[in-house]
């Protein structure tokens, strides 16, 4: 029992100094990479510790570098599809660079995410990323005060922050050139959470190709709406509601078209034979059959690494202030898209 008590005890750097005859101090210098240390010893240590089966110690690292080895990622809402391809990019990071990850889901809530963020705090993490979060309130402020952070999708005017988002005058224009395209005039919009700064952004380019391109500007085709498939449902009776219905709708996003396709189907109007839909982000569920859903693809992974690198620049002392990364969106085109009916072009023409 003894052997066995003995064979599951943790390898500690005292025992890869016993296999190597070598001062504690060494070995440790040799391990954390230190430059004085000679290529011939550093060798000799490593292949000590690997033998032993020798890892070291978190919580020691920690105190060493003063630092938890911890960031904080806040997320609106987890159980949207779009957010996992962000996470694995974070992911790819922190794993390497041995960083752990708290996940912290905010409802889209200030409140909350203000609550969560002090909690993050208190875990004294060495830095955070806010994906979608407020970032304006004089309270956010506060807990963003003296701790490395970056922003992504949601970003604060006025204010100096690192940022990571995609080009939302870019993407709006190949939606609307595609519907354009295919002949549509009346084009609806759902715009999302007013205060987003992406919503901002797009809404802006909507109204500016409304005009550019001579289309439809009746006030009634820009509608609220929350991102998600509840949101969706909602507004799609406002959107069928409109008189003459628009010949196509841009979501907010794809858990909302996935809302307004659900209602439309419910209705009998027919996508995209009746009506054209496109949505945002490319989760899976877009390309289903059955949904075959037109819409824009961000790429999500690598978004994830940048926002990580950063974060990880600043928690080792760089000053990111205004850094910026916009990263550009492709148009995905499937079913539910389509030419406008000859009837309805031509009852327009008559009007």
């Amino acid at each position: 029992m003894a052997g066995s008590t003995e064979s599951k005890r943790r390898v500690t750097i005292k025992d890869v100094a016993k296999e190597c005859g070598l001062a504690l101090s060494t070995v440790s210098n040799a391990l954390t990479n230190k430059s004085y240390v000679t290529e011939e010893t550093r060798r000799k240590v490593q292949e000590a510790a690997a033998r032993l089966g020798y890892r070291a110690s978190a919580v020691a690292r920690s105190l060493r570098l003063n630092r938890t080895s911890a960031i904080g990622v806040l997320v609106a809402d987890v159980a949207n599809p779009s957010v996992v391809d962000h996470l694995r990019g974070i992911d790819d990071v922190t794993t390497q660079e041995n960083f752990s990850v708290i996940l912290c889901n905010t409802d889209d809530s200030e409140a909350r995410q203000i609550m969560l963020m002090q909690t993050l705090r208190d875990r004294q993490v060495d830095g955070m990323l806010l994906i979608s979060q407020h970032s304006r309130s004089e309270a956010v402020r506060t807990q963003l005060a003296g701790v490395p952070f970056v922003l992504m999708h949601r970003r604060c005017a006025g204010f100096p922050d690192p940022y990571v988002g995609t080009d939302n005058r870019q993407t709006m224009e190949a939606v609307v050139q595609h519907l354009v395209a295919l002949g549509h005039r009346r084009i609806a919009f759902v715009r999302g959470p007013h205060d987003s700064t992406t919503v901002q952004e797009r809404l802006q380019s909507y109204h500016e190709l409304i005009r550019r391109h001579g289309l439809d500007g009746d006030g009634r085709l820009v509608l609220g709406g929350a991102y998600g498939i509840e949101a969706g449902r909602q507004v799609a009776g406002e959107i069928l509601a409109l008189d003459p219905r628009p010949t196509a709708v841009i979501a907010s996003n794809d858990m909302n078209a996935l809302g307004i396709l659900e209602v439309a189907r419910e209705r009998g109007i027919r996508i995209p034979e009746d009506m054209s839909l496109v949505g945002a982000d490319d989760i899976p569920f877009a390309g289903f059959s059955g949904v075959d859903l037109t819409t824009t693809r961000p790429p999500r992974r690598k978004m994830g690494v940048r926002v990580a690198e950063m974060l990880l620049r600043m928690i080792e002392g760089e000053d990111l202030a205004d850094e910026s990364h916009i990263f550009a969106t492709e148009l995905v085109v499937r079913r539910s898209t389509a030419a406008v009916p000859v009837r309805r072009a031509r009852s327009r023409l008559r009007a």
